[in-house]
């Protein structure tokens, strides 16, 4: 059997169901048809298991212009401030929302509270959600782009979005090299609970081996709350950590992240993976384009990779809007060309700002580490310069 649409996309993750959103906002007579490998999950995890994602300013005025914000907010958690710091060294500061004149930094929501959202308002877009369907090929040979099922169905496209992250196989098809640049770091991620009432503070705590990111999740009650953490070890130190029974993990993440929320009441199920650093040798060949981690992985210090992608959808939506006024194909790389220029300067911008902030802090000596905590004791003093590195981090920089 052979079905034709105009934008077919591979993966259902956050990323391509954002794609999907953005393109039928601004396209709403395309048809949009997503398909997923895996089936959708419903119901909600273990509080202490989910997993959570930081969603900066102009991310949320994404998700408000394609009518998902308004009923997520309620589900988000607010950052209002941030807390900086370097694990034994002096230098500190706190970045605050009210410096920006806005209500917060930014939000944290869990990963199954924003799938959700995105999923229902993908059906109510009239988008065409298969799953579970699983890609079994990618098909260049007949000059339009087409995907072949595992049950041999053949779906045709006038552009493909591969967004179900780095699939080498796919991209050995399309001639697409994976750039890879490992670290000798682990990400250990896990939920972590504290006594008292929810600030929304969040906390980067920079320490030999990299940052340690611990983000307000929203409040559940009164009596504790719960962080989302991201934890960048050694490997060897993950091997460890991945051993410990929880009282005795708590006592080490105790000891890195220290006692500004009390005393570490209980920790989740916790999930490592190596810090390694993917990019594509490029984004568009013969109707097919990389979106989202297909396309680029980021370290997780500054919580950009989900709005990187956010951000990209916008962009792509609005320029198959504008191929579409003039008649041009949408899966042609002259419709494409502004798209791919913009978002390969904005992603080697964001790659390289998360890549210096991840390794600024490494251990380095005292010539070089006692400078570089006073410039840290220094933006503490300078409201005007912290203000400067607070809206960056709110993406303030693409409105």
């Amino acid at each position: 059997m052979i079905s034709h649409s105009q934008v077919l996309i591979l993966g259902g993750g956050l990323a391509g169901l954002s794609f999907a959103i953005a393109i039928a906002c601004e396209n709403p007579d395309l048809d949009i048809v997503l398909l997923e490998a895996s089936p959708f999950r419903s119901g909600s995890p273990n509080p202490l298991d989910t997993r959570g994602s930081a969603l900066n300013l102009h991310s949320v005025s994404l998700l408000e212009s394609w009518g998902i914000w308004s009923d997520l907010r309620a589900a988000a958690g607010a950052i209002r401030d941030i807390h900086v710091s370097h694990r034994g060294h002096f230098g500190s500061t706190v970045m605050t929302a009210s410096e920006l004149d806005v209500s917060a930094l930014g939000y944290v929501v869990e990963n199954h509270e924003l799938g959700q959202r995105l999923l229902a308002r993908a059906a109510q877009l009239g988008i065409t959600i298969r799953s579970p369907v699983r890609c079994n090929a990618l098909r260049t040979e007949a000059g339009t782009p087409a995907i072949e099922t595992e049950d041999g169905e053949v779906i045709t496209a006038d552009l493909v979005l591969l967004a179900a992250g780095v699939a080498p196989d796919w991209f050995d098809q399309l001639g697409i090299r994976v750039l890879e640049r490992p670290t000798p770091n682990t990400a250990v991620v896990f939920n972590a609970r504290f006594p008292g009432q929810q600030s929304g503070r969040a906390f980067e705590r920079f320490t030999p081996n990299g940052p340690l990111a611990v983000l307000p999740l929203p409040t559940l009650n009164h009596a504790d709350q719960r962080y989302n953490v991201v934890w960048s070890v050694s490997d060897s130190t993950a091997t460890t950590l991945g051993d410990l029974d929880d009282e005795a993990f708590r006592n080490h993440f105790q000891d890195a992240f220290g006692w500004r929320l009390g005393r570490v009441q209980a920790v989740g199920q916790r999930s490592q993976w190596p810090l390694m650093r993917l990019s594509a040798s490029e984004q568009f060949r013969g109707g097919f384009l990389l979106v989202g981690n297909a396309a680029h992985t980021l370290h997780p210090v500054a919580g950009q990779g989900l709005n990187l992608s956010l951000r990209e959808a916008g962009l792509l939506a609005h320029e198959i809007a504008e191929a579409q006024q003039r008649s041009a194909p949408i899966g042609c790389l002259a419709s494409l060309k502004a798209y791919l220029d913009q978002v390969s300067r904005e992603q080697r911008f964001v790659v390289d700002s998360t890549d210096a902030l991840a390794t600024l802090f490494n251990r380095r000596g005292p010539l070089l580490d006692v400078p570089r905590d006073a410039s840290l004791a220094l933006l503490d003093l300078l409201p005007a310069v912290r203000q400067q590195v607070a809206s960056v981090g709110t993406g303030r920089r693409y409105a």
